[in-house]
């Protein structure tokens, strides 16, 4: 694949080392493409492994660890880019690891840290990979990758706590609020969760990565989703750039300050086999955007226990 780093490698062998104490693996992929309005753009794709397993701390609460591996790809609307008049989105390719821990309060609280190193830039291989699979997909190329945002180390560390509202049977509604911090990523969310049908209690749930345990299988889900979520954005480097871009040729934008995005899923899970499908709806990112945006996430996970 063309320019494809030295860097993704390094992170698939720390990725793929910790599938010796992995209870759960899986598989997702977002993309507009996948609403067949052959459309590519904005978030033009997304792919991410990840991996799991369970534990419980010295107060007998249940850990979930999650390592994932990711790439997320950004660009303008117009493909035909021939100026920097032509990009309301700037091109971007990320490309990290992440470490995620989750403690759970049964039923009540879900309090989760994660760490991500990555790159943004050209080291990303995005720039490769889209351009691989538009060859395959037979989808015209975007022409502006020379106007990329420049390689930026990625040292970020986010928090999120999400509290249970109302439970009963069929009906859950929790309150959650996230924030991050780094070199790439300066945020805080506030959102809420909203499910109908056939779950499971939050330390056992797909809701929140967590249907993985030391031993056995936890018990059937199948239910529907809404996420309504608020994010004030106080630095995003896929668009903003970093602190070398102003001397190079990376056309950078500013960040709304204000994100919203919609998401509506479907979760099913049942033995070894789990699987989402989620459209997401997404406001302008930046203050010159022309449309807003829509994609579709496809996950698929694996128990191994």
């Amino acid at each position: 694949m063309k320019n494809q780093p030295l860097f993704i490698y390094l992170f698939c062998i720390c990725f793929f080392s910790f599938q010796a104490t992995a209870q759960q693996v899986g598989f997702t992929t977002e993309n507009d493409a996948y609403l067949l309005k052959l459309e590519d753009a904005y978030y033009s794709n997304g792919i991410f492994l990840h991996l799991g397993y369970a534990d419980e701390s010295k107060k007998k609460q249940k850990r979930v660890h999650r390592f994932e591996l990711g790439q997320q790809i950004f660009t303008p609307l117009k493909r035909t880019t021939r100026t920097p008049a032509d990009i309301d989105r700037p091109y971007a390719g990320y490309t990290y690891i992440q470490y995620t821990r989750s403690w759970f309060n049964k039923e009540k609280t879900v309090f989760q840290i994660n760490g991500t190193l990555g790159i943004i830039g050209p080291a990303s291989g995005g720039e490769g990979l889209q351009n691989t699979y538009h060859r395959w997909l037979q989808y015209a190329p975007f022409l502006g990758w020379r106007y990329q945002i420049s390689n930026q180390l990625v040292l970020n560390t986010g928090v999120l706590y999400a509290h249970t509202l109302v439970a009963t049977n069929k009906f859950k509604w929790m309150g959650w609020g996230a924030a991050q911090l780094g070199t790439a990523f300066i945020n805080a969310s506030l959102g809420t969760k909203m499910l109908y049908g056939l779950f499971n209690s939050n330390q056992s749930s797909q809701l929140w990565n967590a249907a993985v345990e030391k031993t056995g299988m936890p018990n059937k889900e199948f239910n529907i989703y809404w996420n309504p979520k608020i994010t004030a954005q106080g630095y995003n480097a896929t668009i903003s750039g970093g602190s070398k871009t102003a001397t190079d040729s990376a056309v950078t934008l500013n960040p709304k300050t204000l994100l919203f995005q919609n998401t509506i899923g479907l979760a099913y899970s049942e033995g070894r086999w789990a699987a989402q499908i989620e459209l997401v709806h997404q406001s302008r990112e930046t203050t010159i955007q022309l449309n807003r945006h829509r994609y579709l996430g496809l996950q698929l996970q694996y128990r191994i226990n």
